[in-house]
């Protein structure tokens, strides 16, 4: 027989210290729990919050990101919107996935004394190194150390803010990444977004998460091989760097057994044909 789940903690007693400690998170965990029965949107959760605490729209978002190292805190969409509905404990509620980070694999990732974003240095530049996930644990990272990089303060902000914006698609993201292959990672990752553009930063992070993919450009391509249509798309107006955009606009059925030997069969029936041809 299962064991039954223990009930979720009282905001205003003091069980909840044992799992949150900053006053702000706490807030914030009291009025998700007093919405169980009418979660609240992401739009609503920052208007409250920054009316209660003053701070800005990554702060909060950071805020019930870390909720999530305890607690089951879903996306879910009702009434066609998404909302933050505080479910239960996160399964995990160790706070870890995976093993924890222990002192010696800390100093592992931090050895390079570089950050893997921009970089700077502690020694030349006056920053600090903080280890980061690669892939987020809120979409379903682990602490292997294949997960961990050595990043400065600044870029670990910027790369937080950035992971907040697609908050909405948490879950959608989190299912993509549990997938063995890269094409089918980068394809579910497309679909998620239902015809929305997606940041090729997005992509190369989910297309990485189980193993590094040094050109995961060339797995999208080999997807189109499938009947696939992808659009892509430049944007010069954000900031110094260009930026690619992508978006599916139509799929088929993904292949029974490996997408990697399909596509590779597809490709050579093509290759024949154009010789016929030629």
């Amino acid at each position: 027989m299962e064991e039954e789940s223990p009930p979720l903690p009282d905001p205003d007693g003091p069980d909840l210290d044992q799992y949150v400690r900053d006053t702000s998170t706490k807030t914030i965990y009291g009025f998700l729990y007093r919405r169980r029965e009418n979660p609240p949107s992401m739009v609503e959760i920052r208007a409250w919050a920054a009316n209660e605490l003053g701070e800005a729209h990554s702060q909060i978002d950071r805020r019930v990101r870390d909720l999530r190292t305890f607690f089951d805190v879903p996306a879910e969409r009702i009434d066609g919107e998404y909302r933050y509905a505080l479910r239960g404990w996160n399964p995990k509620r160790t706070g870890l996935v995976g093993a924890p980070i222990t002192r010696r694999v800390r100093a592992e990732v931090l050895a390079p004394g570089r950050c893997a974003q921009c970089g700077r240095t502690p020694l030349t530049h006056g920053i600090v190194l903080v280890v980061d996930h690669r892939v987020p644990q809120a979409w379903g990272g682990d602490n292997e150390i294949e997960n961990l990089q050595p990043l400065c303060e600044d870029c670990n902000h910027g790369k937080k803010d950035f992971y907040s914006s697609h908050d909405a698609h948490a879950e959608e993201i989190k299912q993509a990444i549990s997938h063995e292959e890269p094409h089918r990672r980068i394809g579910e990752l497309l679909k998620a977004f239902r015809g929305a553009w997606v940041p090729g930063e997005l992509i190369g992070i989910v297309a990485s998460a189980v193993q590094y993919q040094e050109d995961w450009q060339k797995r999208l391509r080999e997807i189109r091989t499938l009947g696939w249509v992808i659009r892509s798309e430049k944007r010069y107006n954000e900031g110094s760097r260009v930026r690619t955009y992508y978006r599916v606009e139509s799929w088929e059925p993904w292949p029974t057994g490996s997408i990697s030997a399909e596509i590779r069969r597809r490709e050579r029936s093509n290759a024949a044909r154009r010789s016929d041809d030629g």
